[in-house]
């Protein structure tokens, strides 16, 4: 089971200190793996305020949704916790080991056509798995978490697409290599993606 939590907080000092904290806290016997992606400083101009401030990844074979919850240490920030229907479309070179992963993550947040019913909406972004690796080629690690709906107060995500990079450079020249490559990934997206989201990160291994 994975369980993502989107940290909405405007304590500096909360979020960076999240990869150690979250290392003590009692619900994390629990976890097989934890990992925080927390975002690189935005542009000086920025259209749009970013979807979170960090997002908390957490692999377990038993909920801890509800400890995490619970946690006083978590307390000043605002959670919005979901369960992830995780589904790997790139392994690369597997999971990265407990630390800070090198490299940058992009994180895009997508919100599915609202006539669209969910059962389409994942088919589609199955389908766009192929193309994604075949635009992207300086990605080296991709999965779609599928979000459980959003609950009164949250954001309408219908899931979250994190690409990694090996580094800053693979980013900037394989994320997309021509205007055709652009044209390509936003016209089977319309198939079923009503808005988005982008954040890049870096990417915080606490346990696995």
């Amino acid at each position: 089971m994975k369980t993502v939590l989107l940290v909405h907080s405007p304590d500096a000092a909360f979020l960076a200190g999240l990869p150690a904290l979250l290392r003590d806290r009692p619900w994390a016997e629990h976890a097989s793996r934890i990992a925080v992606q927390l975002p690189v400083a935005p542009p000086a101009v920025s259209a749009a305020a970013p979807p979170c401030d960090a997002v908390i990844e957490i692999w377990s074979e038993e909920p801890v949704a509800a400890l995490v919850a619970a946690d006083a240490a978590l307390a000043g920030a605002w959670l919005d916790i979901r369960i992830s229907d995780e589904v790997v479309g790139k392994h690369g070179s597997g999971a990265p080991p407990p630390g800070v992963t090198p490299g940058l993550s992009q994180l895009s947040f997508i919100e599915a056509i609202a006539s669209l019913p969910r059962a389409e909406a994942e088919r589609h972004w199955s389908e766009h798995i192929p193309l994604a690796n075949a635009v992207h080629v300086g990605m080296e690690r991709y999965v779609q978490d599928r979000l459980s709906p959003a609950w009164e107060g949250s954001a309408p995500w219908f899931g979250i697409a994190h690409l990694h990079f090996p580094d800053e450079a693979a980013l900037r020249d394989g994320l997309f290599r021509s205007q055709e490559d652009i044209d390509l990934i936003v016209a089977d997206v319309a198939e079923f993606v009503a808005s988005h989201a982008t954040i890049t990160a870096i990417e915080h291994v606490v346990k696995g």
